[in-house]
């Protein structure tokens, strides 16, 4: 299974109230798992999708990605500016806290943290892009 196929599955649920789908296809499978409603814990607030089995697409075997999503409806920009270079990059490591993109809301730009260490595996969305409230952004493999 590649990103795209899995950049699409995150995409057709988010909106309903699925909260996991468990997908098989030519021998890999992947889950995914959102968290609806309240929860106090904050990396329970990102939906995860765990790589099971099979191989290839860029995505390793047994790794379970983080789903960084939008905290706010708004405008995606990877960059503070447009001479400026990207907050970060596919395979780029991050700490907690590092600002992985802006989402402008209302001429506003808000500054998007990761909430955990990890390994940019997958951006999302591109540069200028409208995103929805709880959309993903980034998929992000923890150290």
């Amino acid at each position: 299974m590649n990103i795209k196929e899995i950049k699409d599955i995150i995409k057709a649920i988010e909106g309903t109230d699925i909260s996991e789908i468990d997908v098989h296809s030519a021998g890999d499978r992947i889950r995914i798992r959102r968290y609806l409603g309240e929860v106090s814990a904050p990396e329970k607030r990102s939906p995860k999708a765990k790589k099971s089995v099979g191989g290839g697409g860029g995505v390793p075997d047994n790794v379970e990605l983080l789903s960084v999503t939008s905290p706010l409806v708004g405008t995606f920009y990877r960059s503070s500016a447009l001479d400026s270079p990207p907050f970060v990059e596919v395979g780029q490591e991050v700490r907690k806290g590092d600002v992985l993109c802006i989402v402008e809301s209302m001429k506003l730009m808000n500054e998007i943290e990761t909430e955990v260490d990890g390994v940019i595996v997958s951006i999302l969305v591109e540069n200028g892009q409208p995103v929805e409230y709880g959309q993903s952004l980034f998929l992000l493999e923890p150290l």
